[in-house]
């Protein structure tokens, strides 16, 4: 990919992380965003170098400009252990990035892109316990069932645009 094109996505996906962190779905007494599906959907149109540039955009970005959800810099954002997920962005896209473009079915798509979001919210789980006291399994399941399930909807909505996509792009060659 030429540099100008690799620039080009890597920075449109960052805005967009940007933008959809400003946009709340509310599900019960939470609410969430559609981040996941713009980390997904990066690492899936651009590959695994444009999904992983994106976010490591959008974190440092946060560094100088309040981008984050709660308008926050990232000092102040992050001073909440729960906010710590963000920095698991990066290793997603870089992951279902890599195994996209190895061209598998649709199934082993969905499999992996669901191992990586389930092991991407235990990194978030275990990220949780290490720097709160009160914390529970059952506290972590009330709180996020509504986001967990939103993430893996998100992701398999974007594989499945994705599968379609490249085989569209592969009959029209």
């Amino acid at each position: 990919m030429e540099q100008s094109k690799f620039a080009t996505l890597s920075s449109l996906f960052a805005f967009l992380m940007v933008i959809t962190s400003r946009i709340f779905i509310p599900v019960n007494e939470s609410t969430f965003t559609i981040q996941i599906f713009i980390v997904v959907l990066s690492a899936i149109l651009g590959g695994s170098m444009v999904g992983l540039t994106a976010q490591l955009i959008y974190l440092l970005f946060g560094l100088f400009v309040p981008v984050f959800n709660s308008g926050a810099l990232a000092v102040e954002y992050f001073s909440n252990p729960a906010n710590f997920f963000i920095l698991i962005f990066p290793f997603v896209a870089l992951a279902i990035g890599t195994y996209v473009y190895t061209w598998k079915p649709l199934y082993d798509m969905l499999l992996r892109a669901t191992v990586i979001i389930i092991f991407a919210s235990l990194v978030y789980l275990s990220a949780n316990y290490l720097f709160t006291e009160k914390f529970t399994l059952e506290i972590f399941i009330k709180k996020n069932t509504a986001m967990l399930i939103s993430n893996l909807i998100e992701t398999y909505i974007a594989v499945i645009l994705c599968f379609y996509w490249i085989k569209y792009n592969k009959l029209a060659k």
